[in-house]
């Protein structure tokens, strides 16, 4: 099970999934993969997808209003490396293909979206 909840002044998402993770260490490296599906409260998904009527006036798109709900389904994976005792190495990729609701927003700029990052942790 993974989940995830994203919270501050811009609204609320978050991402609830079930996957496999890869590996026997229970020093959390290795890899997982999880099928996830992503909620947003209707602050978050205007914040990203929404058209207020000034910026409806400045860029002759119509104005559009999100309602809270359900944002999109994916899938993702994730890896941790142990480098050594203070320091790992983590990459992730996520797709999500984005819901009716999303798609038909005039800013939404294709039916998915799709990330991969890489970072380092520091363990104090």
């Amino acid at each position: 099970m993974v989940g995830r909840v994203v919270t501050g002044e811009n609204g609320n998402l978050g991402l609830f999934g079930v996957g496999r993770r890869f590996g026997d260490k229970w020093d959390g490296s290795g890899s997982e993969i999880n099928l996830v599906a992503v909620f947003h409260d209707s602050e978050f998904a205007n914040k990203d997808f929404g058209i207020t009527a000034q910026q409806s006036a400045a860029s002759g798109l119509n104005e559009t209003r999100m309602s809270s709900g359900f944002r999109s389904l994916g899938i993702n994976y994730n890896y941790r490396h142990i480098l050594n005792r203070n320091w790992q190495v983590f990459g992730e990729a996520l797709y999500e293909h984005y819901s009716s609701d999303v798609r038909a927003s005039p800013i939404a700029r294709s039916n998915y979206e799709a990330e991969v990052g890489v970072g380092f942790i520091y363990v104090f």
